[in-house]
């Protein structure tokens, strides 16, 4: 009986750098074209996960309000562990970080130079 060498099969390697090569491209495609076209794939994904998820989540009780209080001489903010003990936290949405504003416009200058000397040394000097 021949002994058969012992290994990763050629062609489990060939498919394995096949896949990883397709990655490369397909990220290297990404950064031309300046977009994460993993990250909006995987939100595609996400949203249909929501999607799916959205009649089960709608059937879910409320939550309780967050609350600080202290267990085992420990403070924590828990909506479930405090029960109708500590203080209620609100909780507010932000808007993160915003964009910078846009510089002010330049005033228009007027046009006061009318010699042709005062005209070539503007020109020259901007």
């Amino acid at each position: 009986m021949k002994k058969y060498q012992q290994g990763v099969s050629l062609v489990a390697v060939a498919v394995v750098m096949g896949l990883l090569g397709a990655v490369a491209v397909f990220a290297l495609i990404s950064m031309r074209q300046e977009r994460n076209l993993f990250s909006e794939g995987w939100n595609k994904v996400g949203a249909k996960a929501a999607a799916v998820a959205a009649p089960v989540m709608a059937e879910v009780a409320p939550a309780a309000p967050m609350r600080k209080c202290v267990i085992n001489g420990k403070t924590v903010i828990s909506n479930t562990e405090c029960g109708d003990t500590g203080k209620v936290i609100e909780i507010h949405d932000t808007r993160g970080i915003e964009a910078p504003k846009e510089p002010p416009k330049p005033k228009a200058q007027p046009e006061a130079v009318s010699s042709a000397t005062a005209r070539a040394i503007e020109r020259a000097t901007q």
